[in-house]
């Protein structure tokens, strides 16, 4: 069944570990390092974006993993949306790791 107006974001379109074949959506420079499900959730709800996570779910490609996936609305083409995810992400990290550093 095709969503209209929606799109479906799994880990591996931002994955930098998997090859262009294997679902990464966008370039290695902008991928992310093993992202998780929560973390794109969180993501896409920073950006005020509407967001359904479906979690223990596989690609069809990859029906060993159950990574998950989380669907969210068409506002831009998949790739503009991933890399906005991609970009969200990296700033979450950057923040979390951040307090740490001052700690030392």
């Amino acid at each position: 069944m095709k969503l209209q107006e929606k799109i479906i974001v799994w880990p591996a379109n931002l994955d930098s570990s998997k090859s262009r074949c294997e679902g990464r959506k966008i370039p290695k420079g902008i991928a992310l390092q093993a992202p998780r499900l929560e973390e794109i959730r969180e993501a896409a709800a920073r950006l005020s974006l509407e967001v359904e996570v479906v979690p223990a779910k596989s690609r069809p490609r990859t029906w060993w993993e159950k990574a998950g996936y989380v669907i969210l609305p068409r506002k831009q083409a998949k790739v503009a949306v991933v890399r906005t995810l991609a970009n969200e992400i990296r700033k979450i990290r950057s923040a979390k790791t951040a307090p740490e550093k001052d700690r030392k």
